[in-house]
């Protein structure tokens, strides 16, 4: 309950916003020309995962970023508690930039990504992809 309550504020949030990105100022800006995509992917890996697997993704997912030329920058790591009460639902998060939806498209198709996709499916429960427009 508390995660579709959770889920549901962050879309009105987001809805809310129009279209706008956020600077660390606080002020926003258009979104029409000025903007790049962050894309996060979230993954939970499947019980019984072995840590060489685990490792095996991390260092194929971070191998994405020399072999395609549409990651504009990339960093990852493993999910923690921090404030929450409760284990994270996913175990590791990938952010990636790119320049635009159109490239992020490529990126999708790119055959090291097909590859890298078939090699670590079957360790993974589930996933989830968020992209937003930010500021530069």
């Amino acid at each position: 309950m508390k995660k579709i309550i959770s889920i549901g504020f962050v879309m009105v949030l987001l809805s809310a916003f129009n279209q706008k990105a956020f600077t660390s100022t606080g002020s926003y800006v258009g979104l029409s020309g000025d903007s790049i995509i962050q894309r996060i992917v979230c993954f939970k890996f499947k019980a019984g995962t072995t840590a060489e697997a685990i490792e095996q993704h991390m260092r194929g997912f971070a191998h994405l970023k020399d072999s395609i030329p549409y990651i504009l920058s990339y960093r990852a790591g493993f999910t923690v508690k921090g404030d929450l009460t409760e284990k994270p639902e996913y175990d590791v998060m990938h952010y990636c930039t790119y320049r635009n939806e159109e490239e992020i498209r490529l990126y999708s198709i790119h055959p090291v990504h097909q590859r890298f996709i078939q090699q670590n499916k079957s360790i993974w429960e589930k996933v989830l992809v968020i992209n937003s427009k930010v500021a530069p």
